[in-house]
């Protein structure tokens, strides 16, 4: 760890063979500057747990630049004040299998053209983000364990995570959502051990559909007050 602080400069477009830029856990602010878009060799990014801040278009170069990046594997930008939308120009990283940009003040709707990183197993948590769940980030078929951070959307009413490979345990927390969630399908994943308990208690549950995953323990007590269920 080091205690670099200012600004990064624009002269870092020069190291055009540079692979790896870590500059995390500094105290860096201002903008990165647009001539990162020169690095089309990167493969990893790290410039989380710093003092980024302002729109994201501006913070990042306008991102578009990192479109240009094709070889970016790890883009982490997490624990910064990164405000504004998710830019659509991300899709272009194909490559990408991490995509860190949580804990920013980010706003506006998920880009649905997120479905194309197919090798993305982390993504967001702790934004402003707002508007419905695109179903095409079902595609995303290797995020992973559920993060209990998800049990936060207090007013979701449809979560369907099939056929992904999600993997794990059930968080407990998923039990509270059953006062506001009305269809949850996580049918055909690697899900492990029991179902949370409060599943049964003031619950909105409709259609609830855990088939094809490999949990254990009793369900009949839980399962017997809903409505619609599979759990094999």
């Amino acid at each position: 760890m080091n205690n670099f602080y200012g600004t990064i400069p624009p002269e870092i477009g020069n190291l055009t063979n540079l692979i790896c830029l870590d500059l995390h856990a500094n105290q860096i602010s201002g903008t990165i500057p647009s001539q990162i878009g020169s690095l089309v060799k990167l493969q990893i990014l790290h410039i989380f747990d710093n003092h980024l801040n302002g729109p994201i278009l501006e913070e990042i170069g306008y991102l578009s630049e990192l479109g240009n990046l094709k070889n970016l594997n790890y883009l982490e930008l997490s624990n910064n004040h990164l405000t504004g939308p998710i830019p659509s120009e991300l899709e272009n990283l194909t490559n990408l299998s991490d995509l860190g940009l949580s804990n920013n003040q980010l706003s506006g709707p998920i880009p649905s053209e997120l479905r194309n990183l197919k090798n993305l197993n982390d993504l967001l948590s702790n934004n402003q983000l707002s508007g419905p769940i695109p179903s095409s980030i079902g595609n995303l078929r290797n995020l992973g364990e559920l993060p209990s951070s998800i049990c936060n959307l207090t007013t979701l009413q449809v979560l369907d995570l099939g056929r992904n490979n999600l993997m794990g345990a059930i968080p407990q927390c998923f039990g509270n959502m059953s006062g506001h969630l009305e269809v949850l399908d996580m049918q055909h994943n690697n899900l492990s051990s029991t179902l949370p308990t409060t599943f049964s208690i003031g619950s909105a549950l409709r259609s609830f559909n855990l088939h094809g995953n490999k949990l254990r323990g009793k369900n009949s007590t839980i399962l017997g007050k809903l409505p619609t269920t599979e759990s094999s």
